[in-house]
């Protein structure tokens, strides 16, 4: 009896652990950052009845970069490095739904319809090439966008193949494919992508096990992609001088 008691009490808090990922996972995913003060230019997009933002650096040049941040980045402090470094491209750096002062809430289907709506409005005002660059959850809003888009050039940087497949490795125990609503399933939609692409690995990332790196790379068509891999961590990689180096010779290769 004794046994049968402890065994309920773990079958109990088990399902309430299930129950707790499925109810928590969007503040598990998404980490919303504060409205922060800039001197930077911005656009202001309507769709799906919420006014998306972006911060816009070098705004005359008609090459384009649009950027998609990591699930905690502010993308107005990376706007000064997109600044200093990409002094020949436009680059947009869209803040995702609740992030930095932004309406709305994020949410996977949302940010994709985001992008693909930012992607059409920034076309209609320039004509040169449109580099899409996706660092971490932006990599799966980039796969998506460049899946869907004409785009020419395709950075992902510390991407993975999905968030279910990390979310696999973190919690094995946990039935983690019928407990997700938010997969960001780069890999299902890599096979689509026609862009020339540049993968960027974090040789000690901390956060995304290398096997999901490895995996999307695998997914993605082999003749036009390249990986580089940085000595860095998950979260410093843009602090090493080689990073923009690398960005920039990919940019202006082709």
């Amino acid at each position: 009896m004794k046994f049968l008691n402890i065994l309920k009490s773990l079958i109990f808090i088990y399902l309430l652990l299930c129950l707790a990922l499925y109810f928590l996972q969007k503040s598990l995913i998404f980490h919303p950052t504060t409205e922060t003060p800039h001197s930077f230019g911005t656009t202001k997009i309507t769709n799906q009845n919420t006014i998306l933002e972006t911060v816009v650096t070098n705004q005359n040049f008609e090459d384009v970069i649009l950027y998609f941040g990591g699930n905690a980045e502010n993308v107005i402090y990376t706007a000064a490095d997109f600044e200093t470094h990409f002094k020949n491209q436009a680059t947009y750096l869209l803040k995702y739904r609740g992030y930095s002062g932004a309406s709305g809430t994020p949410e996977e289907q949302a940010l994709y319809s985001d992008a693909l709506t930012v992607f059409d409005e920034v076309v209609k005002n320039h004509k040169g090439k449109i580099t899409v660059v996706g660092r971490s959850l932006g990599s799966a809003v980039a796969t998506f966008l460049a899946a869907n888009r004409a785009v020419d050039q395709l950075v992902l940087i510390t991407p993975f193949d999905s968030i279910a497949n990390v979310a696999k490795e973190l919690f094995p125990v946990f039935p983690v494919d019928w407990l997700l609503t938010q997969k960001f399933d780069s890999k299902s939609r890599a096979d689509k992508i026609k862009a020339r692409t540049l993968v960027i690995v974090a040789e000690h990332d901390e956060v995304i096990p290398r096997s999901r790196t490895d995996a999307l790379i695998t997914a993605l068509p082999n003749n036009n992609r390249a990986v580089i891999t940085i000595n860095a961590g998950h979260n410093d990689i843009d602090l090493k001088p080689d990073y923009h180096a690398q960005l920039l010779q990919f940019m202006e290769s082709n």
